[in-house]
């Protein structure tokens, strides 16, 4: 009788992505996806551990799942960033749970869940090592789709878990990443995002990150081609005229700057200045003038004066990003930074409320622009009321009235901004 399997994911497009590999690994593997828990004999969740308040969801979450556990004969997995970081709270507490598999432990997943219901035994297996998944090529029914270009991380900013829960940096073949892409555009996908942590330190034999993202936009009738994330201390001025000379790269850069503060852009292990930072944003503006450029920001950094907050607040009103992900410190148990002490709480909050203030106001800026000018729009779903939603080149959503079926792509003028979303309307 065919197992049937759900992947509930946490966290990051690198998680989405990993769910997707599973899944591919479970079909070869005769095992059937179904839409929801109930119907499912293997239960997995993919967890996110990059902040306290991704963690602790993920373990309610899983704390709940004790009843369908108990419901029959069924394999509770729990695998990704916090299967590594808290295997053994897992195992200590969270008895339901039969399997605990890290990121690089995917290829085994239907063996083991085979093991465990033939033996009713528990596995863990949280070992880093150098897997890049080669030859597996997940399908996507979505218009869109990543590929995931490396693995692991070898920056260690001060904040942050993911090199000690995903490995060090290792880039993956580029004949492999050539064939995902074949493949995606051969079932449908038509906008690529390439994937890694750090994609600016892909380096396999001859190619680096400028070069395979020139070569994989000349794949065959592959219709937009993007990339997340970037590391502004390796970004090349040698990316940014590969984007300008190939059409079909999106002209959206998503540049990290986290604070407007050298002391603690030191602190965070960023290896970068601020002024660095304003040159690398003046370079790309130059060079390509409509480029759509986004960023992060962390605020309530340990040790993070008023004055350093309102220098981040400065450099975001001097840039004007066309969006900003905005987050409160968050300490990680193991990183550099969890051994500074940090502010409190009622402080990072206020800190997190006027960035978000000040950002909101630049966006609504930013996007009003938008209005009279026309752009080409790749519709990927429906809206609310038969209308149609699609993103533009730079990556911003935009809804239009009318039924167009995903896939298609339409030049719209925009007439209005409702929220943060352009509305328009299909010229041709």
């Amino acid at each position: 009788m065919t197992k049937k399997f759900y992947i509930k994911t946490f966290g990051c497009q690198m998680n989405k992505n990993d769910s997707l590999i599973m899944s591919k690994i479970l079909k070869d593997h005769g095992f059937e996806p179904v839409a929801n828990e109930e119907s499912a004999d293997i239960f997995i969740v993919n967890t996110c551990t990059v902040r306290a308040h991704a963690e602790n969801r993920a373990l309610a979450y899983i704390s709940g799942l004790r009843n369908w556990r108990q419901a029959g004969k069924r394999v509770l997995a729990v695998v990704g960033c916090l299967a590594v970081d808290k295997a053994d709270t897992i195992t200590k507490h969270l008895h339901a749970v039969d399997l605990i598999l890290g990121p690089d432990s995917y290829r085994k997943i239907a063996d083991y869940v085979s093991e465990i219901m033939e033996a009713d035994t528990r596995i863990i297996d949280t070992k880093l090592g150098d897997e890049t998944y080669y030859g597996v090529y997940p399908s996507a029914p979505q218009i869109s789709s990543y590929v995931s270009i490396m693995r692991g991380c070898d920056n260690y900013c001060s904040y942050c878990i993911v090199p000690y829960v995903r490995g060090r940096a290792r880039s993956r073949n580029p004949t492999d990443i050539f064939k995902e892409v074949a493949h995606l555009i051969k079932s449908g996908v038509k906008d690529v995002t390439l994937l890694g942590q750090n994609v600016n330190e892909y380096h396999y034999e001859r190619y680096d990150f400028a070069e395979l993202l020139a070569r994989t936009s000349e794949v065959h009738e592959l219709f937009r081609l993007r990339f997340l994330t970037s590391h502004p201390k390796d970004f090349s001025k040698n990316t940014v005229q590969v984007i300008k000379t190939h059409d079909k790269i999106c002209e959206w850069f998503h540049l990290p700057l986290q604070s407007g503060n050298n002391r603690i852009l030191q602190l965070m292990n960023r290896k970068y200045s601020k002024e660095e930072y304003r040159h690398l944003i003046a370079f790309i503006r130059q060079e390509i003038p409509h480029a759509t450029i986004t960023t992060d920001v962390i605020v309530g950094f340990p040790t993070e004066t008023e004055e350093e907050f309102q220098d981040t607040i400065s450099l975001l009103e001097e840039i004007r990003f066309d969006d900003t992900y905005m987050y409160r410190y968050s300490v990680r148990s193991g990183t550099k930074a969890s051994k500074l002490k940090s502010l409190s709480e009622d402080i990072t909050k206020n800190r997190l409320t006027k960035l978000i203030t000040a950002q909101h106001k630049i966006v609504r800026e930013r996007t009003a622009d938008m209005i009279g000018k026309t752009y080409e729009v790749l519709f990927e779903s429906e809206a609310k009321n038969n209308a149609s939603r699609g993103k533009t080149r730079g990556n911003k959503d935009v809804v239009v009235d009318t039924q167009i079926a995903p896939g298609e792509v339409r030049r719209v003028k925009i007439t209005c901004v409702k929220g943060h979303t352009p509305i328009g309307t299909v010229v041709h």
